[in-house]
């Protein structure tokens, strides 16, 4: 008697693994190892979703009119009807995969990409084509050059998890010009509040350039909504006629709404995130460089220690795990020899430093 069996590319495909939680431990737990604000949500954005709990009964609207609408009016898009929004950018990734790839189809995406795009290329089917980095960083003609007629789809986050680096506007036109009509050009914004507002604007405007490219955001880092499970992007409107026929009718729940509707329009709160981000992120990368642990500039709310060795990485992060300080390791993203670790708290950004001072002096 035969048994159940998963398709053959689903027992393929490896579960994406999170920046977790510190097991045993007792006491303040400081968290650094998944790109959460510091802050928090918005106090508005609470307020939003206390308000809204009260109509938990009843379903939220299937097409979400009122939140793009409100996503377009605060981010500069013309047409609202070009936004979807999502359970978390993860959904979007997984539903674009679904419009446009599967067996026999390649998807590409560069060498410390995102794990996400990996497990959901091969949990439809499709061969997974990585593209070398140069000092960590995503090059154009790289990318084109491992093009072909089976590339289906392009990931590509700008800035980067995990390395925190970034192509340039200008060389992400060039890429987007450069790339034939059938690959489907993504890019992946999770992180775009960090750089600047022009540069949130500027890939917006990437959109609009060609009809093969998607914008992807997310409300779980900047706007601190991780829990809520929210993302949104901004596509063609051929390609979001096409993502809607798949896309289920109530994907967003009623909270993750209006906390996304509240948060996206507190411009002081996602001002006062930002400038938080900025100023802390280049102490600890000079207080890094500082100890002999190289670090790359990073253009997002975390940075990449390199500590020369795996053994010597690994070594790093029991130690700080001894200090009820959790970060995230990389090896799984090709870089066994660094630690990836967020942008906190003023207050926890310091004792994340003092306790790598405290290693470095003695390993």
């Amino acid at each position: 008697m035969t048994r159940i069996q998963p398709l053959p590319h689903i027992a393929l495909t490896k579960p994406y693994v999170p920046g977790g939680k510190l097991k045993g431990s007792t006491g303040h737990v400081i968290m650094l190892a998944s790109n959460e604000n510091p802050f928090g949500p918005s106090p508005k954005a609470v307020e939003a979703m206390k308000a809204a709990a009260e109509e938990v009964h009843i379903y939220p609207d299937p097409e979400y009119r009122a939140l793009r609408e409100t996503i377009a009016e605060a981010t500069g898009i013309a047409e609202a009807s070009r936004i979807v929004v999502s359970s978390g950018s993860d959904e979007i990734i997984h539903l674009l995969t679904q419009c446009y790839a599967g067996p026999g189809d390649e998807i590409l995406f560069t060498e410390h990409a995102f794990s996400m795009y990996r497990v959901s290329a091969l949990s439809h089917g499709a061969e997974t084509v990585t593209v070398p980095e140069t000092d960590l960083t995503a090059g154009a003609n790289a990318i084109l050059g491992a093009v072909t007629d089976k590339t289906k789809i392009l990931f590509l986050a700008n800035p980067n998890n995990p390395t925190g680096t970034m192509m340039k506007v200008e060389d992400l036109e060039r890429l987007q010009d450069s790339l034939p009509p059938h690959v489907l050009f993504v890019v992946d914004g999770a992180y775009a509040e960090y750089v600047s507002p022009d540069y949130e604007a500027q890939i917006r405007d990437l959109v609009d350039r060609r009809a093969n490219t998607v914008m992807m955001r997310t409300f779980s880092k900047i706007h601190g909504l991780a829990a809520m499970r929210l993302g949104w992007a901004y596509m063609p409107d051929e390609i979001m006629q096409t993502f809607q026929r798949i896309r289920g009718p109530f994907n967003v729940n009623g909270l993750a709404v209006a906390a996304g509707m509240a948060s996206i329009q507190d411009e002081e709160f996602l001002t006062k995130s930002r400038e938080h981000n900025a100023e802390w992120r280049t102490k600890m990368m000079d207080a890094l460089n500082a100890m002999g642990l190289p670090t790359p500039p990073s253009h997002a709310n975390f940075v990449l220690p390199d500590f020369g060795s795996s053994e010597r990485a690994d070594a790093a992060n029991e130690f700080l795990k001894t200090r009820n300080i959790l970060v995230r390791a990389v090896g799984g993203y090709g870089l066994p020899t660094r630690l990836r670790i967020s942008v906190g708290s003023a207050e926890d950004n310091e004792t994340v430093l003092a306790a790598l001072r405290e290693f470095t002096a003695s390993h």
